[in-house]
């Protein structure tokens, strides 16, 4: 029988590229709530076979650590196939799907995750998918590819390559509305938006890149990738309620416990009515907590 993946919180995955071994050796000390080992853009076309054998044989070891594992397979089928034919071991959490135009894709490659999990011994459907928004097609297809199947868990528009696509330049105007049709899609489907409003190049300045990642989350993101280490202690910490939410959501939850207890659907807090919309969105601040 098919499972649903579970769906998990990651305020942090650390980009590592799949053919560097110096880099996945020290994957698992940077503090990342999941790790994706890149197979795709950061890995040359002559290195791809290489990389595949590296990030395959690194995966047992690795999957030893705290920081969940991804793999970021190729976008197209004909590199795909053997990525998944590699890395589908015990350890592996999850696969970023790039150049994600179609629900079809996504049901294609689930249905070969099935097929090598029967083989391996390994459960049904843990293996979760996390699909790649790169080009006006999967925009335009994002809400279909958002319920496309039970393993996806989260979506992310790639940005540089939706811009290069499109022709814009990938500033955070250019950009803000198809990040937020990202966003409207996966919360309509109840999975996880992942990304952030703006670039995180100056990952040496820890005060923009917390702003960044707070306004993201006032956005609706769940998580954010990173590029470099420095980046993941900000996302960690911003992308987890602050004490004054989490005071004022255990607030909610009192008040409306209390209210229900009397037989009312609304209560008073603070001033202000509060209801239903506010008591989900308190329980869902006191459910954001560490992954680890």
């Amino acid at each position: 029988m098919r499972q649903t993946a579970n769906q998990p919180r990651w305020r942090s995955l650390l980009y590592v590229p799949g053919n560097n071994e110096r880099f996945i050796g020290k994957a698992q000390t940077r503090g990342a709530d999941a790790v994706v080992l890149d197979l795709e853009d950061s890995v040359p076309d002559h290195e791809k076979a290489a990389a595949r054998a590296m990030t395959a044989a690194a995966l047992p070891p690795l999957a030893e650590g705290s920081s969940d594992l991804l793999v970021r397979i190729n976008g197209g089928m004909r590199l795909a196939v053997p990525d998944l034919e590699a890395v589908v071991q015990p350890g592996l959490r999850g696969i970023f799907v790039p150049k994600c135009e179609a629900a079809e894709k996504l049901r294609l490659l689930s249905e070969m995750l099935f097929d090598l999990e029967a083989e391996r011994g390994l459960p049904i459907g843990e293996i979760a998918l996390v699909a790649m928004i790169e080009t006006p097609r999967g925009l335009e297809n994002v809400h279909d590819i958002a319920r496309a199947d039970p393993r996806l868990c989260g979506i992310i528009l790639g940005s540089e390559d939706f811009a290069t696509a499109t022709g814009m330049q990938p500033t955070p105007e250019a950009l803000l509305a198809p990040r937020q049709q990202i966003v409207f899609a996966a919360h309509a489907a109840g999975i996880a938006p992942l990304g952030l409003l703006d670039s995180v190049a100056n990952y040496g300045d820890a005060e923009h890149l917390s702003a960044v990642a707070r306004r993201a989350r006032a956005f609706g993101f769940r998580g954010a990738t990173c590029v470099h280490p420095a980046a993941i202690a900000p996302l960690n910490a911003a992308f987890l309620p602050s004490d004054e939410e989490t005071d004022w959501a255990k607030r909610v939850v009192a008040a409306m416990e209390e209210a229900h207890a009397q037989g009312r659907g609304a209560a008073t807090l603070d001033g202000r009515m509060i209801d239903k919309p506010m008591l989900d969105r308190a329980r869902d601040i006191l459910a954001s907590q560490p992954v680890h």
